[in-house]
């Protein structure tokens, strides 16, 4: 590692971990907590070292040095904060011209899903609340009395669901937006098996 003339070894490890101090807060994410990227910003700042020139204070270089490492880290592993939308010629002013709803927009809908998609990867969830709000989406959506044993109901849509219809019948379980299409689409095909084996609502 390279240390500055004028510098000990000691005053470079402490310029490190002042940096990595102040920066870590705003930068973890997901299951990455203040102390992973405490970690993080101080392997960016020793790889940086070998870049430094003299030409400005230390800490001032690995200050802009670790908040891009980490800027992009946090970007490639959960968000890309910049929306499609800031260089589209179409979006003037904070306003798109052509689409009043941006969820049509392939851009920013492909966009918004790989974000999703990350930070669902990053995120833990708690097992119990996956349970809670299951039964919560399958009381509100197909209206079941609550007399009715769940666990059962559940079992059986679970195994007479037809299998291309198992990725929506999966969004419901796990709590996820489901579009009012999606929702009678599956509605229509639980309700039909529940009719089947005797069921009403």
């Amino acid at each position: 590692m390279k240390i500055p003339n004028n510098m000990t070894e000691d005053e470079v490890v402490n310029i490190i971990n002042n940096v990595a101090n102040r920066l870590a807060r705003k930068f973890k994410f997901g299951y990455h907590d203040i102390e992973d990227m405490k970690q993080q910003a101080r392997l960016y700042a020793w790889e940086g070292m070998e870049n430094y020139d003299n030409t400005r204070p230390l800490e001032n270089f690995l200050w802009t040095h670790v908040h891009n490492r980490l800027f992009n880290f946090k970007r490639d592993k959960y968000e890309r904060p910049n929306k499609p939308c800031v260089e589209c010629k179409q979006y003037i002013g904070g306003t798109c011209h052509i689409y009043d709803d941006l969820e049509e927009c392939v851009s920013y809908k492909y966009w918004k899903t790989k974000n999703k998609n990350k930070k669902n990867l990053m995120n833990t969830i708690d097992i119990t609340d996956i349970n809670d709000t299951y039964e919560e989406n399958i009381k509100e959506i197909y209206n079941l009395d609550d007399k009715l044993y769940y666990k059962e109901i559940l079992e059986l849509i679970d195994k007479e669901l037809p299998i291309n219809l198992r990725p929506l019948f999966l969004r419901l379980k796990f709590g996820l937006k489901l579009t009012k299409t999606q929702k009678i689409k599956i509605q229509v095909v639980i309700k039909e098996i529940l009719l089947q084996h005797g069921y009403t609502s």
